[in-house]
């Protein structure tokens, strides 16, 4: 039986929360997923009016690495959602599907703890934690695909073959978005006072420090790092009117692939090494992962079974190297994607050469630049969610879709109640 009710939707990012019903074309609510804490009541604040117009309030973050670690506080950003997702009208939770996304290095007690939440404190009916990278390549239209995904907070590289993600060749590192903005920061202080990168009613100590480093990181750092790396090269207008040249400022996308040229001061990057994968640029990083398939999947003897397993791992490597998407708030840059590929091309020349598919690498979401391929850059993971999610409410009756959908995705309260945390930790492995 078809369920009527859409399913709330929400991808929180670790710089934007983006949340909607399942129904819609795009998220309905895009906001700042960090929080402050009124210095007076206590009381949370979400939302990024709110936020501004209390910077004596102490901001805070939801989420290190690419998932949450403040599960105290996350509960209000989801209670945001539902209070202003129906054109800042309040729904019930209780009679909505809800979705999370997930990174795919998110932990078991992390799940427990997210599902705990969504059942007893939301009370929702049913619920579903879906992988990120996941979500992105489903809609793409793949089950099979390379998914190289760079953010705010973390660039991940992550295999997937026939809907399983490749955990053990799966990689990632904190070289990304806001790893940047620590180089555009460097820059912009060489060049003028860090006060002047505020409002002259954010100056002083009425304001906290983590309000202006918030205020600075996501406003100015963005804004600056935005027009930088869209090449347009024009002066940049700082809230006290004077203008610092975007000309001059260094090509910052290098820094995601060499991420020990440029130095930080009072910043130690380390250097990269082979067993830590996360000490590595993006370049070698989706190296790290082509090379660890092939540990895994090339056979490693001579006789005769070896050759149609040989045969295997080249079609799954000519599938996978087929299938590229390129996705993530941070590669929306100009020229990025490009970049990215023809590193892959480089690559699969030199080191597997002996193999049918050097020339096989081709991005899913060409670079056309155009609306459409920008909106699944910042919200794939989002609206690949809400495909998964609409299979809920196929009210076909000779389609499969809810049990589909019930068997693989989803896990309803009833369940939950009775099977506890075995269901969750087999349904969301």
């Amino acid at each position: 039986m078809a369920y009527t009710s859409p399913a709330v939707v929400i991808d929180n990012g670790s710089y934007t929360t983006k949340a909607g019903f399942a129904s819609e074309d795009l998220p309905s609510l895009v906001f700042n997923t960090n929080y402050s804490v009124d210095n007076n009541s206590g009381a949370v604040v979400v939302g990024d009016d709110a936020i501004n117009a209390a910077p004596e309030n102490e901001v805070m973050t939801l989420l290190d690495n690419g998932i949450i670690y403040n599960f105290d506080n996350i509960v209000h950003n989801w209670n945001y959602v539902y209070d202003n997702i129906d054109n800042q009208n309040p729904i019930d939770a209780k009679e909505f599907p809800l979705v999370l996304t997930e990174q795919s290095w998110n932990t078991s007690k992390n799940r427990l703890t997210t599902t705990q939440i969504a059942f007893e404190t939301l009370e929702v009916p049913i619920f579903s934690l879906v992988k990120t990278p996941i979500a992105q390549l489903y809609r793409a239209g793949r089950s099979t695909g390379l998914v190289i995904d760079i953010g705010g907070a973390v660039t991940s590289v992550t295999p997937i073959l026939d809907g399983i993600i490749q955990h053990k060749s799966s990689f990632h590192s904190k070289f990304a978005g806001d790893f940047l903005n620590l180089h555009v920061l460097n820059y912009l202080e060489s060049k003028t006072a860090i006060e002047n990168l505020l409002p002259p009613q954010y100056h002083g100590p009425a304001s906290s420090e983590s309000f202006k480093n918030y205020f600075i990181s996501h406003t100015v750092l963005q804004d600056y790092k935005s027009l930088a790396l869209s090449y347009q090269l024009r002066d940049y207008q700082l809230p006290n009117g004077s203008h610092i040249s975007v000309a001059d400022s260094r090509n910052y996308l290098e820094n995601l692939f060499q991420p020990t040229v440029n130095k930080l001061p009072n910043i130690t990057i380390p250097e990269p090494a082979i067993d830590k994968p996360h000490t590595h640029g993006l370049t070698n990083l989706i190296f790290l992962c082509l090379k660890s398939l092939e540990a895994t999947l090339l056979p490693t003897t001579n006789d005769s079974s070896s050759h149609n397993k040989l045969a295997k791992f080249t079609e799954i490597f000519k599938d996978l190297l087929s299938n590229i998407l390129i996705t993530g708030g941070t590669s929306t840059a100009s020229g990025l994607p490009e970049s990215i590929i023809n590193d892959i091309r480089a690559m699969t020349q030199q080191y597997y050469s002996n193999y049918p598919f050097s020339y096989a690498t081709y991005p899913i979401r060409h670079s056309t630049g155009d609306s459409s391929e920008i909106w699944d850059r910042q919200f794939g993971a989002w609206l690949g969610a809400c495909n998964l999610a609409s299979m809920l409410n196929d009210s076909n009756a000779e389609s499969n879709s809810v049990k589909i959908a019930l068997d693989n995705w989803f896990v309803t309260k009833a369940d939950y109640e009775e099977l506890g945390e075995d269901l969750i930790v087999d349904k969301f492995k």
